[in-house]
């Protein structure tokens, strides 16, 4: 008789990700069906349970989505200290800085950071927190 063969590792920040994404678009679907015209149209009471619900879908995405971006933030531990200082670092800067684009900058990196922390790739993550300290330095 063959061994089952051990459960395959997940990546947990990656299916909640996924999770948050089907989702949000099973609350986009309740609320596109709740804005359709329909014939004959759907009571009140209806429409207010179906809004109702599709909130909870989207809370329910949200709650994923903490939940994948607190994984990510895991496998990054080691750098968040830098991640962390970095983006506080360019906080500062903005309430002194006079130059526009220069703030422009900062924060076009910084949502790099953010983009990268959302995305849930921590080599991403590492590469942006550097190209942010970077443009601060600049």
């Amino acid at each position: 008789m063959a061994l089952p063969s051990p459960p395959v590792p997940i990546d947990a920040a990656a299916e909640a990700g996924q999770l948050a994404d089907l989702f949000n678009s099973l609350s986009q679907a309740l609320d596109d069906f709740r804005l359709a015209d329909h014939t004959p149209p759907v009571p009140a009471d209806q429409l207010a349970r179906l809004k109702d619900k599709a909130q909870a879908m989207e809370d329910r995405a949200h709650f994923f989505t903490a939940q994948a971006i607190g994984e990510t933030l895991q496998s990054v531990q080691p750098d968040l200290a830098n991640i962390k200082a970095v983006t506080a670092q360019a906080k500062t800067q903005v309430t002194v800085l006079n130059d526009v684009s220069k703030v422009i900058s900062i924060a076009t990196s910084a949502l790099s950071l953010g983009t990268a922390i959302a995305a849930g790739n921590p080599a991403s993550i590492v590469a942006a927190a550097g190209a942010l300290a970077q443009t601060l330095a600049a």
